[in-house]
């Protein structure tokens, strides 16, 4: 018998099936890839948004007073919440600012929380109010 050229059916079954297996361990990590963009892109977000909030309120635009879940202004999907403690010093606040994240139908979760302690302004205020009183009476 001469020798046939070309594939059995088991070596084209076998091929097929490696094909496949590849195929989806492909599509697996495509899908994985595309989860953990998703969720580096929202970790940034949350990041620049805790930031931007934190110096708003140590700037004074926002009060220092707590705050439950606030809407930011420009996407109401994200939410903002302000917690002030008291510090590990008299006259020190700690101030944790909460970033959340609350997705739409098949969307990742993201809460992100930044703490910064700060003085209290209100010695700052009595300082100057006993220098001018003493300015003042001399």
């Amino acid at each position: 018998m001469k020798g046939r050229s070309g594939f059995t059916l088991l070596e084209v079954i076998v091929s097929l099936a490696i094909f496949v297996a590849a195929f989806a361990s492909l599509s697996q990590l495509f899908t994985l890839g595309s989860r953990a963009a998703v969720q580096a892109a929202l970790e940034t977000q949350a990041t620049v948004r805790a930031e931007a909030k934190m110096a708003e309120v140590l700037a004074g635009v926002e009060s220092m007073e707590a705050a439950e879940a606030m809407p930011f202004e420009d996407d109401p999907n994200w939410s903002w919440a302000l917690e002030v403690n008291e510090g590990p010093h008299a006259d020190l606040f700690e101030l944790t600012v909460t970033v959340a994240f609350q997705p739409s139908v098949g969307q990742a979760e993201m809460t992100y929380s930044l703490v910064r302690f700060r003085r209290d302004p209100q010695l700052a205020l009595d300082i100057e109010e006993a220098a001018a009183a003493a300015e003042d009476g001399s």
